[in-house]
């Protein structure tokens, strides 16, 4: 009778590494596949059996992640029973967050998460603002995992203007018309200035119109007129934006906020603009390409159909002067003149609602004010007209009308992310900066860009980009065409094209151009401390029910195929909730938020679900027979390691004495000599498990049959 102890960890298997001795980590010490060799052989007697006497292993708790494996977050306006039909009461769209498939630890598997969640396209104002840590006992062992969400808008807001490195030529774009080779700076020019003591920013136009453009409004049209702020999204929580247009009072303007606009080159094999496409709201030309003088196939027409109104270089939200009259325009649903339309409605900022009794002349415009400010309440945008002495009349807002045709329509998913634009009529007219404000102190949201001379199309980090357009590495649609065109992501997220439509064409987003519109727009506003908007977190992580109202799936995502499903339930420690939100959370206790309302943490019920392999032990260079059912094959499986030590633990150093011992024959007629043992910790399919780690000790007992 003998016993034969085996361990991975084995002398004369280290090195020296500087003050110290370490493992040199080789094949024969794998925790689950070891080999011992014996300088005295070990003697076999006649008719031996083996059996596992103890075994000593550290298993380690990770988590696999299989591919497509995914959830959606959601931060907006919550649906419940009474907002029926559901899908129609929000302008907030799911994003969709894939963690890369792998094998984790506890540690790994909270900064993937992390990681995945910071760089998820979607609302500047909670972009990169997580936190996910695991929550630990006394004893040090992970109990679940904590997701927190902030808001950079609870930091001070950074007027952006006195910077004197930003907001200069570089920093403006043309929204259109860009592949072809027009650069907007031998148009355009921005310099810094503090005079009338006040820093600020002054625009200039330095080219001369067409003489063909006889109308303000012609000249106010053309690619030469338009620039977009491309590098802070405007901030949506007490931010402003005001512009001074004294110097540009009579030969036209306009001033706003917009989403990313940019034009790219679709398709090289194609001539002019065939080959080009415009970021414009809708659905892309089915030839990719924009014909000056051609209707689109899109939901965005390039001229109004209603007013005859030109389009193509379009705003969300703005204030122009015609050189006759002061207008205000935003981007909005049309259902009524022609099926699924999105214009250019006018907001209407005059009558008995307002300061301002009737839609106001240049003239008389000018006679009294001398700029324009947007400000932001979370989801609500307000104008004001301001005069020389900086008083300032509101004259769009919820508070004096929430008509929809009366005040601007809520900022939503597509449109979180604006910049701002500006359009000025005639050469040598200038508008002045005085204040735009981000909350961001760095570039550290990315505005979509293109690259010419590689034809790519790179997206940003807004929602409106990222889902706006399909991508396609260098090769083009086929890679077979010839097609050098090339449309990406930097971090390769998942994306979906047709939820911006779906978004924009809300029945929140309609106004009506024919018929009295009496609908009313509503906001989420702020939270009661100011720090924040108003809005709430939920997660998206199991199967959902449609048309029940936990259903927040839409476009593609809204599938029957379990392979586009949310399935991370059980990954975050919730094992029983296909849905998380913010409200329900904080009634039932598992979700906390801070004082001022913009900190919301998620805490998981239970641990996530670790991978726990049906484990076995396996001398591969013994004549064991056993026999194996998964492989249907003879086996030299000995001994199945049991999930749970007798103190219930799964994980850790785990200790193992069976009481019972099983023997198993070595069918040997004569002695024999053992001069090394090869041991082997396998799963069903006996290929060696990969939660083994650290030392393993495997004590066998060996005997001669009675």
């Amino acid at each position: 009778m003998s016993l034969i102890v085996a361990t991975s960890t084995q002398a004369g298997y280290s090195r020296r590494d500087g003050a110290g001795r370490t493992r040199t980590k080789m094949g024969i010490e794998n925790p689950s596949h070891f080999q011992n060799y014996f300088n005295s052989p070990v003697k076999i007697p006649t008719n031996a059996e083996i059996a596992v006497e103890s075994v000593k292993i550290r298993r380690d708790a990770l988590i696999d992640v299989e591919e497509d494996t995914q959830m959606y977050h959601y931060f907006g306006h919550l649906q419940d029973d009474d907002d029926y039909p559901y899908h129609s009461q929000r302008v907030e769209m799911p994003i969709p967050i894939r963690p890369r498939p792998g094998t984790y630890n506890i540690d790994e598997w909270v900064i993937e998460l992390e990681s995945r969640l910071d760089e998820a396209y979607g609302n500047p104002e909670i972009f990169g603002f997580y936190d996910v840590a695991a929550r630990t006992n006394a004893s040090g062992e992970a109990t679940g995992v904590i997701i927190t969400s902030g808001q950079r808008s609870g930091l001070a807001a950074p007027n952006r203007v006195p910077n004197t490195s930003e907001m200069l030529s570089p920093y403006w774009h043309a929204p259109y018309n860009l592949s072809d080779g027009y650069v907007h700076t031998t148009d355009w020019t921005s310099t810094h200035s503090t005079f009338g003591g006040t820093a600020h920013k002054v625009f200039t136009r330095v080219v001369a119109n067409n003489a063909s453009d006889d109308t303000v409004l012609k000249k106010l049209d053309r690619r030469e007129c338009s620039v977009i702020g491309h590098g802070h999204p405007f901030g949506l929580v007490n931010s402003e934006f005001e512009v001074d247009i004294t110097s540009a009072d009579t030969g036209g303007w306009r001033v706003g906020l917009s989403r990313p606009q940019i034009e790219y080159v679709r398709d090289t094999t194609k001539v002019g603009s065939r080959g080009r496409a415009n970021m414009l709201p809708g659905t892309r030309h089915p030839d990719g390409g924009i014909d000056d003088g051609v209707a689109m196939s899109t939901h965005y027409r390039m001229t109004n159909p209603q007013t005859g109104r030109y389009q193509k270089d379009y705003y969300d939200y703005m204030v122009q002067s015609d050189g006759e009259y002061i207008e205000v325009y935003q981007l909005s649903y049309d259902n009524e003149v022609q099926s699924n339309m999105l214009v250019q409605s006018e907001v209407i900022y005059y009558g008995a609602h307002s300061p301002i009794a009737a839609k106001m002349t240049n003239a008389s415009f000018n006679a009294s004010f001398d700029r324009v400010r947007f400000k932001s309440i979370g989801d609500q945008l307000e104008l004001f007209f301001i005069d020389n002495k900086s008083a300032a009349t509101k004259v769009v807002s919820n508070t004096l009308s929430a008509v929809r045709n009366k005040c601007f329509l809520p900022i939503g998913e597509t449109r979180n992310a604006l910049y701002p634009k500006l359009n000025v009529g005639t050469q040598n007219n200038l508008l002045r900066i005085y204040k735009y404000a981000s909350h961001y102190s760095e570039t550290g949201y990315r505005y979509p860009t293109y690259d010419k001379p590689s034809f790519t199309l790179t997206t940003g980090d807004d929602f409106y980009s990222n889902c706006r357009v399909d991508r396609f590495e260098s090769g083009g649609n086929s890679g077979t065409d010839g097609n050098l065109a090339n449309v990406r992501d930097t971090k390769l997220r998942p994306f979906c094209l047709s939820q911006t439509l779906v978004c924009d064409t809300k029945e929140k987003y309609e106004i009506t151009s024919v018929s009295v519109e009496a609908r009313t727009s509503t906001y989420d506003g702020l939270l009661a401390s100011g720090k924040g908007i108003a809005k709430n977190h939920a997660f998206v992580i199991g199967y959902i029910e449609a048309f029940t109202p936990n259903d927040y799936l839409q476009g593609k995502y809204r599938t029957t195929d379990t392979s586009g499903r949310a399935k991370m339930n059980r990954l975050l420690g919730f094992p029983n909730k296909s849905f998380i939100d913010q409200l329900e959370g904080v009634a039932d206790g598992y979700v906390s938020v801070n004082a001022d309302g913009d900190q919301v943490s998620f805490n998981s019920f239970t641990t996530p679900d670790f991978r726990v392999n049906s484990a076995f032990i396996r001398i591969s260079n013994m004549p064991i027979q056993s026999y194996n059912g998964a492989k249907q094959s003879v086996s030299k499986i000995l001994y199945h390691l049991p999930r749970f030590t007798n103190d219930g633990r799964e994980f850790g150093d785990l200790f193992f004495a069976p009481g019972e011992k099983t023997y198993v024959s070595l069918h040997n007629a004569s002695p024999e000599i053992l001069n090394n043992i090869e041991v082997q910790i396998v799963d069903s399919n006996e290929v060696p498990v990969s939660d083994i780690s650290g030392n393993t000790i495997i004590v066998f007992h060996m005997r001669q049959k009675s």
